[in-house]
């Protein structure tokens, strides 16, 4: 959840309209399960993901007409579908302080 919210900011360029509904939708976590380090690492994929998608706008002039600049909603989509996020996760999960503390 934490990485598809930076998506979202980041893919509408900080956008207040995008930060005004994130910060009033309530999904997520209630309690802080995800470390400092996580936080950073999220941070730095979702700061690729912006430039892949502006690297992807340069390239719009190729497509159809009206489909030109940054597709932030079907690039969000398609890497969240890709399952590489839960592949990742999972990884981080096995080797995580938190996951010592919930086993407890």
């Amino acid at each position: 959840m934490t990485n598809f919210r930076k998506i979202l900011v980041k893919g509408y360029n900080n956008s207040n309209a995008v930060k005004e509904i994130i910060n009033a939708d309530k999904s997520g976590f209630t309690e802080p399960i995800l470390t400092e380090a996580d936080y950073k690492l999220i941070d730095s994929l979702t700061t690729i993901d912006n430039e892949n998608l502006k690297a992807d706008s340069t390239q719009s002039n190729r497509r159809a007409e009206g489909s030109h600049g940054k597709r932030p909603l079907g690039y969000i989509l398609e890497r969240l579908n890709s399952k590489w996020l839960d592949s990742l996760a999972n990884k981080r999960y096995k080797t995580s302080v938190v996951k010592e503390f919930y086993q407890d």
